[in-house]
């Protein structure tokens, strides 16, 4: 079953927010996260329940992937054949309020 990837707001900024600032270091280390970021989109919509649910205030509801080799996290959320991709975290910043 392919399932429907569905960004939030939060989660599309995050993203311009990460590309803006790997493009001022480098336009080559922006691409690569940006394929990073298309390959782990692409792993989410064949199967989102392979990877592990994080901890929320509602258990069992939310999951997160890491990429593989920035410093950043895929959150979201699985609802029928949807995955709501709720963040995509920067793991060395304080975290926001999602």
């Amino acid at each position: 079953m392919e399932y429907k990837l569905v960004l939030t707001q939060i989660a599309d900024e995050d993203t311009r927010e990460a590309l803006l600032y790997y493009g001022g270091i480098n336009f080559s280390l922006a691409d690569r996260f940006y394929d990073e970021l298309l390959e782990i989109y692409d792993k989410l919509s064949k199967s989102p329940q392979h990877y592990s649910y994080c901890p929320s205030i509602v258990p069992n509801t939310i999951r997160d992937v890491k990429l593989p080799t920035f410093p950043y996290l895929v959150v979201y959320e699985i609802v029928d054949n949807l995955v709501h991709i709720i963040a995509v975290m920067n793991c060395n910043r304080k975290p926001r309020v999602y």
